[in-house]
């Protein structure tokens, strides 16, 4: 039946090539996932799914799953620019063998555009995006709002990862979930017992990884007063304030919306736990995924609330170090032109955390994130990067612009030295 189907649409491409017209997004979803159909079943379903994507004449495939972190941050950006797209899962064979060729990684969301061009990486889908769909941007025109979008995002992105990994694989009774829903992610329309080995499998394999971002019994207590410290500063904001800078969703949202989402608002215990009892945090996660009719706006003041101190204080005091310590464990490492390697992790650092200290290997990536934040502040005009400079400085952040970091190149999911 697979290959039946993959008959028909591929005349389907052939008449549309004869009308001069780009292949359409549904046929691109249903030959790339033909392939590996399986069962009659499935390829039954994908054809379903193609037929519906042709029915809403969508652009945009975003490949993602339910349990990953930053397709929940892609999902939410998709939803409140009310950008078309249709989500889908993947294949095994699509994400270890043809992703990588295309994106140099093997991991979700992957974004696949109109015209087939395969974007990777939450920060990079949403910077070309914002391109292609300027109206109701997430980045605020105002200087220090913009500035501290992309310190949010980063802090999101990157220093939440600890949090988020314990709130998951230290607690049992979110195994069922992540087994459900990696199945369901890789082997869709395959057999229960084929989608429970697979979903075990990376359930051990996370389980593993989750020591790669310092979730450890010594770790553990340090995180969870992160938590805690965190978790009621965003519910005090969130009383107050519909989004971090206003009433529209910024870029730090976004990458706040990640680990909120994904991991601590849909896994069963940290979603009793430490969602449930903050319902401003709560509802703030809800209002992510549903745009309102009328596009909020900015603080027109250009001002950051003083609420979202706590965070903050974190960023600077917290981040920043770590930061910090991952770009001089990356200047050790050689550029890729003098045969270097691509290297994600790092040797373990240490830096502050809530009170304590917290360890775990150096990564990689974060130094291209704040490279990217310094980048947009050089940008600025020498006006705004003064106003920048003086909010700095009245909250104890000048030190984010010192960052030493070496200049770095993104290849898939880490950075490595340019040149």
């Amino acid at each position: 039946m697979a290959l039946s189907l993959r008959a028909f649409l591929i005349m389907c491409y052939i008449k549309a090539k004869s009308r001069g017209e780009a292949r359409p997004s549904y046929i691109n979803f249903a030959l790339r996932n033909l392939t590996d159909a399986g069962p009659p079943a499935r390829a039954w379903s994908i054809f379903e799914e193609s037929v519906r994507m042709a029915e809403q004449e969508t652009s945009y495939t975003m490949i993602g799953a339910e349990l990953s972190l930053y397709s929940g941050k892609v999902r939410s950006y998709l939803l409140q620019k009310r950008i078309p797209f249709v989500e889908t899962h993947t294949t095994p064979w699509e994400l270890f063998r043809t992703a990588p060729k295309r994106t140099k990684a093997s991991a979700v969301p992957i974004m696949i555009t109109p015209e087939d061009e395969w974007l990777q990486d939450s920060s990079v889908i949403i910077d070309e995006l914002e391109k292609r769909f300027p109206a109701c941007p997430v980045l605020p025109v105002t200087p220090v709002l913009r500035f501290a979008s992309y310190l949010f995002e980063l802090w999101g992105d990157e220093f939440w990862l600890p949090l988020a990994m314990h709130a998951r694989w230290s607690h049992d009774e979110n195994r069922a979930l992540f087994v459900h829903d990696a199945g369901e992610a890789l082997m869709r329309g395959y057999p229960m017992w084929l989608r429970n080995l697979l979903g075990n499998n990376h359930a051990r394999l996370m389980r593993r990884l989750a020591r790669s971002v310092g979730v450890t019994p010594e770790g553990a207590p340090v995180i969870d007063r992160f938590a805690q410290v965190q978790l009621d500063g965003l519910n005090r904001h969130f009383e107050h304030h519909a989004f971090l800078f206003g009433d529209r969703p910024s870029l730090g949202d976004y990458g706040l919306i990640g680990p909120l989402y994904a991991h601590l608002g849909r896994d069963p215990w940290p979603k009793r736990e430490l969602i449930a009892p903050r319902p401003h945090l709560k509802a703030w996660i809800e209002r992510m995924f549903q745009p309102s009719e009328a596009p909020g706006a900015f603080d027109a003041d250009d001002r950051v609330a003083a609420t979202l101190m706590p965070a903050l204080r974190s960023i600077f005091d917290e981040m920043v170090p770590f930061v910090a310590a991952c770009a001089a464990e990356l200047r050790k490492t050689r550029p890729l032109a003098s045969g270097g390697k691509i290297v994600r992790h790092m040797s373990p650092v240490s830096y502050p955390m809530a009170g304590g200290a917290h360890r775990r290997p150096a990564l990689s990536y974060p130094v291209w994130m704040a490279q990217r934040m310094l980048d947009a502040f050089g940008a600025m005009s020498t006006t705004d990067q003064q106003r920048v400079r003086e909010w700095l400085a009245t909250v104890g952040g000048e030190e984010v612009l010192q960052l030493d970091l070496p200049h770095v190149e993104r290849v898939g999911l880490a950075a490595v030295l340019a040149g």
